[in-house]
């Protein structure tokens, strides 16, 4: 069964996320596991703490619980028809979110996002950031203001220096729920062929069997990527973006923001981001 993780701290932007899971969620018939990261821990033996966390987790637990039934309640929706379980965790959001989905082994996370406004959040990235960096999994990013649409047209970017082949399988994965159109996009500043990019491309989408679904390679120019990447989507009228992440040492990335992470804060679409050499599927 495919399992999506959706992390939550009650604010909006957490709620658009759950919503587009749930939505994701019944289309795939997969379980989904909501999280909530009580932020910070306690090291000491004193018994007080010990009272403290465990009467910290049960409110947080019932909390979670209160705002599962009364959503489906809400929607006027069939908890039978997707399975929900509540999850609560002490630590700092972003690592805590990123270890519980690679040691649990999730399939997705979809995460809510918003922009960086603060300097700690500038310097360290906000949880979604971190949540992309770490986990190994697809992430989704989710805006506060993201509505649920089931995708039909999808925009994939590509660069000449992206190992994408296992990325695009993890696409091609996903996208059978979907068989949404798809165009593979690749930004340039100059006129340089991309030939073999595009038959890398191709290659990949036919290398199991012929694609259910319709692909098209295409070039774009624009000095600016991130604004070219936004601007072509909004023209196309995207339900989805994917975007490859490549990954850095964390005390390298502390220090840059990746294009896939910036396009991300620049548009309110729904934003898959995979890393660019991600692991086996688990057996």
């Amino acid at each position: 069964m495919i399992r999506i993780l959706v992390p939550l701290d009650f604010t909006k932007v957490s709620f658009s996320a759950f919503n587009y899971a749930v939505e994701m969620a019944e289309v795939m018939k997969a379980e989904l596991t909501v999280l909530h990261v009580i932020n910070g821990s306690f090291a000491t033996s004193d018994s007080m703490f010990l009272d403290t966390m465990d009467a910290s987790h049960d409110a947080a637990s019932r909390r979670l619980s209160d705002f599962v039934h009364q959503y489906f309640a809400r929607m006027e929706k069939d908890e039978d028809k997707v399975r929900c379980k509540a999850e609560v965790r002490f630590g700092v959001a972003g690592f805590t979110i990123a270890d519980y989905a690679n040691d649990q082994g999730f399939d997705y996370v979809i995460c809510g996002t918003r922009d960086s406004n603060s300097l700690i959040e500038r310097v360290l990235g906000t949880t979604s950031a971190i949540v992309t960096k770490q986990t190994r999994c697809p992430v989704i990013l989710i805006h506060e203001n993201t509505r649920w649409i089931k995708p039909e047209k999808v925009i994939y970017t590509i660069d000449d220096s992206t190992d994408f082949d296992e990325s695009i399988d993890r696409y091609i994965k996903f996208n059978s729920f979907f068989k949404a159109s798809t165009d593979f996009i690749h930004v340039k500043e100059d006129d340089r062929s991309i030939d073999s990019t595009r038959d890398a491309v191709i290659r990949e989408v036919f290398k199991h069997r012929e694609p259910d679904f319709a692909f098209e390679v295409k070039n774009i120019y624009g000095g600016d990527i991130v604004q070219s990447i936004v601007d072509y989507s909004i023209f196309e009228k995207a339900d989805m973006l994917v975007m490859v992440h490549r990954k850095k040492s964390f005390l390298n990335s502390l220090f840059s923001r990746s294009v896939s992470l910036t396009t991300a804060e620049g548009i309110h679409l729904p934003v898959m981001v995979l890393e660019e050499n991600p692991p086996s599927d688990k057996k």
